[in-house]
């Protein structure tokens, strides 16, 4: 693409990214004793056991989270309010085991505990939640370095799984209808003068050059006469 086009596109495309103002909302919800629960891992990330209320108690649920434009991503938990877990929430940037450790409700759950409302500025992409029973953070997290891949300390504790059930509320950023249409009739206002541009270029390619001289000669008969 020509870099005269490039460059009012990225002009479009970054006024669109930056004029959010709404956000899209996801709800997860689970129980830590239910093994249908695909979003269950043991805190090695190995099949999630449920051999007794010390197991449950170090599941960890594990949920992708994509961010779409930069701006505020706010996490809620709401389970504990309703009788659920006491929860210990920790947020990993990256789409896979790679993922780093980014964030925790640590402060908050060790001095308040119960349900946590979070939020941060976050770049776009890929980051992953994972959410435990107090306290299983994670190994990233307890020694400053490391990866989702590192799993987590195995210390939730069976006095604060509740009824075992969880619920999280997570809102993102997402641009608002109007960036969106002026992002499309941008880009289609660029396509028509680009369209417009070859179709002159071809028509005068495609000219003859007899024809050309024609029209001259009879330019010039008509003059003289």
């Amino acid at each position: 693409m020509n870099a005269r086009w490039i460059t009012p596109l990225c002009g479009l495309l970054m006024g669109a990214a930056t004029a959010a103002a709404s956000a899209q909302t996801y709800t997860y919800t689970g129980r830590f004793d239910d093994p249908a629960n695909s979003a269950l891992v043991a805190s090695d990330l190995t099949a999630a056991s449920f051999i007794d209320e010390f197991a449950v108690a170090n599941n960890v649920a594990i949920y992708d989270l994509v961010v779409g434009i930069a701006g505020t991503v706010s996490i809620k938990s709401t389970g504990f309010g309703e009788g659920g877990i006491d929860p210990y929430f920790t947020l990993f940037q990256g789409s896979d085991g790679t993922a780093t450790f980014f964030d925790s409700n640590y402060l908050q759950a060790f001095s308040t505990g119960g349900d946590f409302s979070y939020s941060a500025s976050l770049g776009a992409g890929a980051y992953k939640i994972a959410l435990g029973i107090f306290a299983n953070m994670s190994f990233a997290e307890n020694f400053g370095a490391g990866t989702l891949a590192d799993g987590f300390v195995a210390l939730g504790e069976p006095g604060s799984l509740g009824d075992g059930h969880y619920r999280l509320v997570v809102s993102t950023p997402v641009p608002e209808p109007s960036a969106w249409l002026l992002l499309a009739s941008g880009i289609g206002g660029l396509a028509m003068r680009r369209r417009l541009r070859d179709a002159c270029r071809l028509l005068t390619s495609t000219v003859p050059a007899s024809s050309t001289a024609a029209w001259e000669t009879n330019s010039r008969s008509s003059s003289t006469g």
